[in-house]
């Protein structure tokens, strides 16, 4: 092979050869296994006086040798190295040249065969008329008076395509499925074996078509024109069913993702639909710093908040933690904030207690249904008395730190909203002074959990919003979100996180 290649390639190994001496060497020689010399510059040159030697090896042979006489500087060993992997490269390269072209001599008919296949099933996206162009091409190529192919998916209607006079029925396309499926390879039966089978053939040829996961295929011929299937007729169907496999896993592949892209493209509406929903600009109320933001740990979420500022009413605000995450806690998060506010603009005299006890009643049967639930804290601030009434309805966690005073947790008196057909919960009194802050987050934030599985927890929560009482209320969000991140570093986000800021500022 060495050979071979100096006599195709003369004019590059004498540039090699040339920019050898070139640079100063007085000899480049090329030696076979043999050590034997096969050419050399200048011709005759003694290989025994080279000072650079490197073999040719193509894998963990070597076919020859690459010899340098008169240098022996480091970078001049380094080249010969490339040089002669280069040319180990080019033999390697011609060698599979020759194999392959010897292979496409031999499968000449059959690559004919596969391109009228290929061009014939290339454009198809549906499996029915993927099967149907399959079994009818099968046919013409191989000369059969009949074929059959089917797929079968889990939890899916078989699709099944024939062309024969005497169809399968569907038991019989099963057992013909299992017989080859077993031995995952294929089967040929002659007439002997028909005695034993319900319908009659000269010889029948099973092909398992393999496909991923557990769906499940096979190709099926029945009858060769003219006498019996031989050893081409099998190589030819089984490149036929391997690109069946090829062909029908792209359509799967592509239905699927046609699948995923409509689902994600709802996702994402759900999500645009979501965002707009929950409020997009905080409101500019007398004597309070206000504000809240919402981050879910799906594209959609079960965490929400509001508020409402209507004229001659206290400023109402409230935050809802629907069990559960994505789209389901999505759908009945809007409920859940649909229903609230409407029992918020009912009447005048809505207090907290009473717009959780009436969502409740209206929410109870659709919770039940679906076995979820909602935590939910709604209040109210009057400006006149300072005052900031709430009900709590199985919420946590909810902070009030007083200016100069320790931070505590304001614990719910009643349970979360569709847990009872009726609320327990009670409308309760805070004095809301200068300075005082009411944070009121979701569980993601207390319950975010760090790569030692440690639960950020209450503590820290009300440790840091004591440090941070002095800040503006984004600040305090801002902080807390951070902390819990800085927290939880390496996990991923469990749970919804959503954080509210009520402070109360000078007029």
């Amino acid at each position: 092979m060495l050979t071979t290649i100096l006599i195709s390639q003369h004019s590059h190994f004498e540039s090699l050869a040339q920019a050898w001496l070139l640079s100063g060497a007085k000899a480049f020689i090329v030696r076979g296994s043999d050590n034997t010399p096969v050419a050399s510059w200048p011709p005759h040159a003694d290989a025994t006086t080279a000072t650079l030697v490197e073999d040719i090896k193509v894998g963990r042979v070597k076919i020859g040798e690459l010899c340098v006489v008169g240098s022996d500087r480091i970078s001049d060993h380094v080249r010969l190295q490339v040089e002669a992997e280069l040319i180990a490269s080019l033999i390697q390269i011609t060698s599979n040249l020759r194999d392959v072209t010897t292979k496409l001599i031999d499968t000449q008919d059959h690559l004919i065969a596969m391109y009228d296949l290929t061009e014939s099933t290339r454009k198809e996206v549906d499996l029915n008329e993927v099967l149907k162009l399959l079994v009818l091409e099968t046919v013409r190529l191989i000369r059969s008076e009949a074929a059959f192919m089917m797929v079968q998916q889990p939890d899916e209607p078989w699709v099944i395509h024939q062309f024969s006079e005497q169809a399968l029925d569907f038991e019989m396309l099963e057992y013909l499925l299992d017989t080859v499926q077993k031995t995952d390879r294929y089967c040929l039966l002659t007439e002997q074996d028909a005695e034993s089978q319900p319908f009659s053939f000269r010889n029948l040829l099973l092909l398992p078509i393999r496909l991923h996961d557990s769906t499940r295929a096979v190709l099926g011929l029945v009858d060769k024109v003219g006498g019996d299937f031989l050893f081409p007729d099998i190589k030819l169907a089984r490149a036929i069913a391997d690109h069946a496999s090829a062909r029908i896993e792209n359509v799967l592949l592509y239905r699927n993702k046609l699948q995923q892209a409509k689902m994600q493209t709802e996702m994402e509406l759900a999500q645009r639909v979501q965002k707009e929903l929950l409020p997009q600009q905080m409101p500019l109320v007398s004597g309070i710093d206000f504000w809240a933001s919402s981050r879910p740990a799906l594209q959609v979420g079960g965490d929400f908040y509001d508020f409402l500022e209507l004229d001659e009413r206290p400023f109402t605000f409230m935050v809802g933690d629907i069990s559960g995450k994505g789209m389901s806690a999505a759908i009945l998060m809007a409920m859940t904030r649909t229903v609230m506010r409407s029992n918020v603009y009912d009447t005048v005299l809505q207090t907290p207690a009473i717009v959780v006890g009436r969502s409740n009643e209206h929410l109870y049967d659709d919770f039940t249904e679906v076995s979820m639930f909602a935590t939910v804290f709604i209040g109210q601030y009057k400006p006149c008395t300072q005052e900031l009434i709430y009900a709590n309805a199985g919420h946590s966690p909810v902070i009030y730190c007083p200016i100069g005073g320790k931070a505590r947790l304001l614990e719910a008196d009643g349970t979360a909203m569709g847990i009872l057909p009726t609320s327990f919960s009670e409308d309760q009194k805070l004095d809301f002074a200068l300075g005082d802050v009411l944070v009121v987050a979701t569980d993601g934030l207390s319950e975010a959990y760090n790569v030692e599985e440690e639960m950020f927890g209450y503590d820290r929560l009300l440790t840091l919003v004591e440090t941070l009482i002095t800040r503006p209320a984004q600040e305090i969000a801002e902080e807390l979100y951070q902390a819990v991140n800085t927290f939880s570093e390496g996990t991923a986000q469990y749970d919804d996180q959503t954080v509210m800021v009520i402070k109360r500022v000078a007029v």
